[in-house]
């Protein structure tokens, strides 16, 4: 079975879509972004993202008593 994708592999390939984006945004539309708020925003969206990921793992990881029992028996 293959492994599930990282939330911090997500997270960052989000990051560089936005930014991306804003490049685009910029060039198409003749908009002009200020570069540290845009890095802040950035930071704290990825940020949150990433907490967020972790609170929903531990969550999960809780109740789904994984032992080495439970683990033979789905392979």
């Amino acid at each position: 079975m293959p492994s599930r994708p990282h939330a911090g592999t997500i997270v960052w390939g989000l990051v560089a879509i936005a930014v991306g984006l804003l490049v685009l945004a910029g060039l198409w539309w003749d908009i002009s972004f200020s570069l540290g708020y845009v890095l802040i925003a950035l930071l704290i969206g990825s940020g949150l993202a990433l907490v967020a990921a972790g609170i929903v793992s531990l969550v999960r990881g809780r109740g789904a008593g994984r032992g080495p029992d439970e683990t033979e028996s789905r392979l």
